[in-house]
C-alpha cells in the first residue's frame, strides 16, 4: 500500500512538472543585465529577447540593474520568484565577486548555469611606441625594466586587471597596474603613451589596423574568426595562458527542472541560429558551443583560476 502511495505521489509530481513546463511562460519574462545599457552583456540580452518573445508568445524584456559591481542585479535575479520568469545574463564578475566580496547578499549556488552565450577572448594590446615587435621582445623589454611596464585596466579587480596579473606571473615580469573608470579613458591614455599595454576584447582592433596599437596575442586556445592573423598565446610563446570575458545565462536553482530544461532548450535554439551567431561575431565576440554541463564545469574552472590569482596578488576592490 505504501509503495502504491509513493508511486502515485511520484507520478503526480512528474505530471505537475510537465504541466509547469507546458504552461511556461505564463507572464512577461525579465532578462536582468547587471550592467549599463550599451555594453556587450546588454547587447546579447537584446539580441535574444525578441526571438524568445516570438517563441514563447510572451513579452521578454531586458532590465538593466546597475551597481555594486554587478551585485545589485545579480541579487535581484537570485532572490526573484523561482518560477523561470526572471533570467540573468552575467559575466566574469559572477565568479570573481565570490572571492572579492566576503559577504555577498545572495547565495551564488542559488543561480543555476544554463547556457554560455559568447566569449570575448582577451587580446594583449601594446602602445605602438613600445620598442617591441612581438611577445618575446615585449617580455624581454619588461624584464629589463621591473615594475616600469604600466598595464591599464577598466578598474581595480576588473577582468583586464586580473588578466594582466596572471600574464605577469606566467611571463616572469613585474608590472604596475593603472586602473581607470572604464575602457574609454584607459584607451585614451594607452594611445597617448601614458600607459604601455592593456588586455581587452576585439573592440580595440581597429586601432591596431590603423597602426596606433600593436596586438601580440589572443589569450585563447584557437585563433579568432574575426582576427585570424593574431597568434594564440601558445603560438606566441606563452603556453597555458587563457583569459576571456564571457557572457552566460543563469536561472534560479529552485525553478522546476522541466522549466529549466525548457528555458535551456529554447534559448539554445535561438542563440545557435546563424543570424544570432553572426550578430555575436559582429560585436567582436565568439559564439559559444558549450552545453549546460560544460558551462557548469567552465564556471568552476574560472572560479579556481581567478580566485587563485586574486588571492596570490592580494587584489582588492576599490
Amino acid at each position: 500500500m505504501k509503495q502504491m502511495r509513493f508511486a502515485l505521489g511520484a507520478a503526480l509530481v512528474a505530471l505537475s512538472c510537465v504541466a509547469a513546463a507546458q504552461g511556461f511562460p505564463s507572464k512577461m519574462v525579465r532578462i536582468i543585465v547587471p550592467y549599463a545599457p550599451g555594453g556587450e552583456t546588454d547587447a546579447l540580452g537584446r539580441m535574444i529577447a525578441p526571438k524568445l518573445t516570438e517563441k514563447w508568445k510572451q513579452s521578454v524584456v531586458v532590465e538593466n540593474r546597475v551597481g555594486g559591481g554587478t551585485v545589485i542585479g545579480t541579487e535581484a535575479a537570485a532572490k526573484a520568484d523561482p518560477d523561470g520568469h526572471t533570467l540573468l545574463i552575467a559575466s566574469v564578475g559572477f565568479v570573481t565577486n565570490q572571492v572579492l566580496i566576503p559577504n555577498l547578499p545572495y547565495d551564488s549556488n542559488s543561480l543555476a548555469p544554463q547556457l554560455l552565450l559568447a566569449t570575448g577572448p582577451l587580446i594583449l594590446y601594446v602602445n605602438a611606441g613600445v620598442p617591441a615587435k612581438n611577445l618575446k621582445e615585449f617580455i624581454a623589454y619588461g624584464k629589463t625594466r621591473p615594475g616600469q611596464l604600466m598595464f591599464a585596466s577598466s578598474g581595480n579587480a576588473s577582468s583586464p586587471h586580473i588578466t594582466a596579473e596572471l600574464f605577469a606571473s606566467l611571463a616572469g615580469i613585474e608590472i604596475t597596474h593603472v586602473p581607470y573608470k572604464g575602457t574609454g579613458p584607459a584607451l585614451t591614455d594607452l594611445l597617448g603613451g601614458q600607459v604601455h599595454a592593456i588586455f581587452s576584447t576585439m573592440t580595440l582592433m581597429p586601432n591596431v589596423r590603423a597602426g596606433k596599437l600593436r596586438a601580440f596575442l589572443v589569450a585563447n586556445k584557437t585563433r579568432l574568426s574575426n582576427a585570424p592573423e593574431l597568434p594564440t598565446a601558445e603560438e606566441a610563446g606563452l603556453p597555458n595562458f587563457t583569459a576571456a570575458s564571457w557572457f552566460g545565462l543563469f536561472v534560479q536553482a529552485g525553478v522546476p527542472a522541466d522549466v529549466r530544461q525548457r528555458i535551456y532548450t529554447d534559448v539554445r535554439s535561438v542563440a545557435t541560429t546563424p543570424e544570432i551567431r553572426g550578430r555575436i561575431q559582429q560585436i567582436g565576440l565568439e559564439p559559444s558551443t558549450l552545453n549546460r554541463e560544460e558551462y557548469a564545469a567552465f564556471l568552476k574552472a574560472e572560479l579556481e583560476k581567478w580566485g587563485g590569482i586574486i588571492r596570490a596578488k592580494n587584489i582588492r576592490l576599490e
